[in-house]
């Protein structure tokens, strides 16, 4: 249940900060960006949380992981933002059709590791939705 409300929070929101990524983040973002600055500061961002899901397995790894995925989701979240949350099919098609190798990439990525937690240790999952909710608050 916790791993289906973390995939959910993911696909709704994102994040910013440069403090790990290389390239175009979602605060670089604004309503003038091209399809390809969009495209990579979304992979980016994505890139960003399968990172910190894949060194998750023990608490404080798991903790540190929420604070990433945090910082992640927010600059995808100020993306949506700068963008009216709106993509049309012809932009969508401009932003990811050259990326779309990366894209099922890195979201597998998320989703193994996210299966991967959930069945090896899930008081983990646990910990990363306390962690990520009480950044919230």
């Amino acid at each position: 249940m916790t791993a289906a409300g973390i995939a959910a929070l993911l696909m709704l929101t994102g994040c910013g900060g440069k403090d790990d990524v290389q390239g175009k983040t979602g605060e670089d973002i604004t309503a003038k960006s091209s399809a390809d600055d969009i495209g990579e500061a979304y992979i980016n961002e994505m890139t960003r949380i399968a990172d910190a899901l894949e060194g998750v397995d023990d608490e404080a790894s798991a903790k540190a992981a929420a604070k990433k995925m945090k910082v992640a989701i927010d600059g995808l979240n100020q993306m949506s933002d700068e963008l009216d949350g709106e993509i049309s099919g012809v932009k969508g098609m401009q932003i990811f059709g050259g990326r779309y190798a990366e894209l099922v990439q890195v979201q597998g990525r998320i989703a193994t590791s996210m299966i991967r937690i959930q069945s090896d240790h899930p008081e983990l999952m646990d910990t990363i939705s306390a962690e990520m909710d009480r950044m919230e608050n």
